[in-house]
């Protein structure tokens, strides 16, 4: 027998027997097998969680059919695509997963004047055929300003591959672009390594559409185009959640993203980049003023990697790896700049070089050039290496994705270095992140022989209180979920509170999507 999970608002999750609504509707495609929902229970990162039941929407109005059941049966789901979430949101604890990650058609390609070419397919090899033979025919119009649509659980790099036929591209670099789907990224506003130059995804958006929480349709939604903000603004929080956007940003907390419309961007034709040892963050962040100066918004990456975290992937993954320099620094940090050319010649890497030695006045061992991928492959290694590292200790970790202001990112940084080295000395620090848009990713890995759980409350604490000492927010790129949902009640204005609850029972009265993230749950019970 199906079975389902009824919730009511305080009351803890009972089973009860399903209806058959669930099943006339998907039939195989709601699977209730353990081993079936076991992929599906268990995050990239973190303890598993468990589920009632998984379904595999296979299109956008089944999307809608799912909901309707869910007011109708006061059933509760979690929303799950590439399932690469770092705050808990993907992961069941007794929910149904509602699965979008066969959502995955593209749907077509616009130009600015409105010439559109409809793809319609799920296979990215036609798509990209489809799309070359078109735009060819058309005798190679200019593509700015065009846009793509396709559906909510197409991966990054699929997307991609379909853009790089026609020489564009949709311009979001993590680590996990093979299964990130671009819908989560619109919807938690990710903001990835080259923010500094394209913004967020959510800036990226013209048009998102999908479902309400209450099975209404809605959109199109989209964000302003990106401009970057003043230096004592922050450039990137989760816990804005702005209500004029809609669907964007909004973590999927009020309704689902189905579809979405993307700005597309030129592939640069020239990139250069460079690692470069400074003696703190402090000096990193005067060498991005003069960078703005000199190549302005051809900046395309401006990442952080401390020596905690570069030692870190040596350790661990050094076979793999090798730092383009000889000796290699003692610096503090290094950091990683990529710039953009849009001309084939051949000046970009001496401009760069003439920028790092003679403005920024550098010396030669402190500036290390190697070929992008090299360059990249060290800085998308940290979290593996770091989660090596995790294991092998066993004395646990706590991670963090903060943002402050770029005025005091750099003071942000050593402060909250000397605060956690005072409190546990045996704790690693690995930081590394977006210094560009004052991003930080933050793990703090336990010492062998000293559980990290014994501090974990005051260490959060500690991170958190600093964080917002210096203007910044504590949930920056990678939203709020369950993770953060205690700290975001006790932690938020009372009047914005009330505000996301009157949008939630507007939205999705009956508490179907992502109950329990932003402590929606407790919120709406209080």
């Amino acid at each position: 027998m199906l079975v389902c999970v009824l919730f009511t608002p305080g009351n803890p999750v009972v089973s009860v027997p399903a209806h058959c609504a669930l099943n006339k509707l998907f039939g195989s495609r709601l699977l209730v097998d353990a081993d079936r929902r076991r992929p599906y229970e268990t995050p990239e990162r973190g303890a598993p969680g468990h589920c009632a039941a998984v379904i595999l929407v296979q299109t956008q109005d089944e999307v809608q059919q799912a909901l309707q059941v869910a007011n109708t049966e006061g059933l509760r789901y979690v929303l799950s695509a590439g399932r690469t979430g770092l705050v808990e949101a993907q992961r069941p604890q007794g929910e149904i997963v509602l699965s979008l990650e066969r959502l995955r058609r593209v749907l077509g390609f616009e130009l600015a004047d409105g010439r559109r070419c409809d793809l319609d397919t799920a296979d990215i090899d036609a798509a990209s055929v489809r799309l070359l033979t078109w735009w060819t025919a058309l005798g190679q119009p200019d593509l700015s300003g065009s846009t793509i649509t396709a559906e909510a659980g197409l991966a990054v790099d699929a997307l991609n591959q379909v853009l790089g036929a026609v020489g564009r591209m949709f311009p979001m670099e993590m680590g996990s672009t093979a299964s990130a789907s671009i819908g989560a990224c619109v919807a938690n506003a990710s903001a990835g390594a080259n923010a500094v130059c394209y913004g967020t995804a959510a800036h990226m958006a013209t048009a998102a559409r999908g479902y309400w929480g209450d099975a209404s349709a809605t959109g199109p939604w989209a964000a302003p185009q990106w401009v970057a903000p003043a230096a004592d603004r922050l450039a990137i929080d989760s816990m804005r959640l702005p209500a004029d956007w809609g669907l964007v940003g909004s973590q999927g907390v009020f309704g689902v993203i189905t579809e979405v419309s993307l700005r597309t961007q030129a592939i640069p034709r020239a990139r250069e980049g460079v690692l470069l040892a400074v003696s703190g963050m402090p000096q990193a962040m005067d060498i991005l003023n003069h960078a703005r100066v000199v190549f302005g918004a051809d900046i395309e990456e401006f990442e952080f990697l401390s020596r905690s975290a570069v030692q870190l992937v040596l350790r661990r993954k050094g076979a793999d790896l090798r730092l383009p320099f000889d000796p290699i620094p003692t610096s503090p940090y290094l950091v990683l700049l990529q710039v953009r050319q849009e001309t084939a010649d051949d000046t970009l890497a001496e401009r760069l070089y003439d920028f790092c030695s003679g403005i920024v006045g550098l010396a030669d061992p402190d500036i290390g050039y190697a070929p992008l991928p090299v360059l990249k492959k060290l800085r998308h290694s940290i979290t593996e290496a770091s989660n090596l590292e995790t294991r092998a200790l066993g004395a646990g970790r706590l991670s963090f994705d903060t943002a402050t202001p770029l005025l005091r990112f750099g003071a942000y940084l050593q402060d909250l270095a000397e605060a956690l080295r005072e409190m546990r000395p045996d704790l690693q620090l690995i930081d590394f992140g977006h210094a560009g848009v004052g991003g930080a990713h933050l793990h703090l890995i336990g010492g062998a022989g000293r559980p990290l759980a014994e501090d974990a409350a005051e260490l959060t604490r500690r991170v958190i209180d600093i964080t917002l000492q210096a203007g910044g927010t504590f949930s920056a790129e990678h939203g709020v979920g369950p993770k953060w949902a205690l700290e975001v009640l006790a932690r938020t204005p009372r009047a914005q509170l009330q505000e996301w609850a009157a949008r939630k029972r507007r939205h999705d009265p009956a508490l179907v999507l992502q109950a329990r993230s932003f402590g929606f749950d407790r919120l709406l019970a209080a």
